[in-house]
C-alpha cells in the first residue's frame, strides 16, 4: 500500500468518525428538545419557576403564585382552577406559610379550612 492510499484512507476515516459523532450528538439534541414539546410544557398544578426566560407552563397555563401559597405553579391564565394547587392555600401551602412565619392570613385561612372540614390544623386529624 503506497503512503497516498494509506492517507486517504486514514482521511476518509476520520471524516466518518466525526460524521457519526456529529449524527449521535445532533440525536441526543433533538432527543432532549422532543421529550419537551412532547410535554407540551407544565401542566396544570406544576410547580413552575417565574424567574427563568421563558414560561414554562403549557399552552392557556401561566406560572403564578397562587394567594397564601409559598411556592408557583402552572394556573389556568383566565378562570377558574379545579386543581387544589391553583387554589387559594394550595394544598397545604397556606399551612407551612403559618406554621413558618405565623402569618394572619395563611393562619386565618388554615383555621377556616379545618373549620370546614373537622379536623384540627397542623396534627393531620
Amino acid at each position: 500500500m503506497s503512503s497516498s492510499s494509506f492517507t486517504k484512507l486514514s482521511s476518509s476515516t476520520i471524516h466518518i468518525g466525526l460524521l457519526v459523532i456529529s449524527l449521535a450528538l445532533t440525536a441526543a439534541i433533538a432527543g432532549a428538545g422532543c421529550t419537551a414539546e412532547e410535554w407540551g410544557g407544565g401542566g396544570e398544578g406544576d410547580r413552575c419557576n417565574p424567574d427563568l426566560s421563558h414560561d414554562e407552563c403549557g399552552s392557556g397555563l401561566q406560572c403564578t403564585q397562587p394567594a397564601l401559597c409559598p411556592e408557583n405553579y402552572c394556573c389556568p391564565t383566565s378562570g377558574q382552577s379545579s386543581n387544589g394547587y391553583c387554589q387559594t392555600g394550595c394544598n397545604g401551602g397556606a399551612l407551612s406559610i403559618c406554621m413558618a412565619d405565623q402569618d394572619p392570613d395563611a393562619c386565618a385561612f388554615v383555621a377556616a379550612s379545618a373549620a370546614d372540614a373537622g379536623s384540627t390544623p397542623g396534627t393531620g386529624d
